[in-house]
């Protein structure tokens, strides 16, 4: 009696019409072949942009090291030599 319900104002309804007409379009049903083709296409973005990240902080981080160590050793050059000669006989 006290807490009586007011009836629906026109203000009210108007924002209910205007909540109904601004509701989005149902979204057309993929297929699984679309769906795939959506994944494949998000995957590949996503490891271009990883590589385009990674790659420089990995020689970033080797161009460290190497002025961290003071260059190149005498003993890895020597080793890298050793190595080539043996691969350039085997053929």
């Amino acid at each position: 009696m006290f807490f009586k319900r007011k009836p629906a104002s026109a203000w009210a309804q108007n924002e209910e019409v205007a909540a109904q007409a601004a509701a989005p379009a149902p979204k057309e049903k993929l297929g699984w072949f679309e769906k795939r083709a959506r994944r494949r296409r998000r995957r590949i973005v996503f490891e271009e942009v990883l590589g385009w990240i990674l790659v420089p902080a990995f020689f970033y981080l080797l161009w460290l090291g190497y002025r961290a160590v003071g260059g190149v050793p005498k003993e890895i050059v020597d080793f890298g030599n050793e190595l080539m000669g043996l691969a350039m006989k085997s053929f």
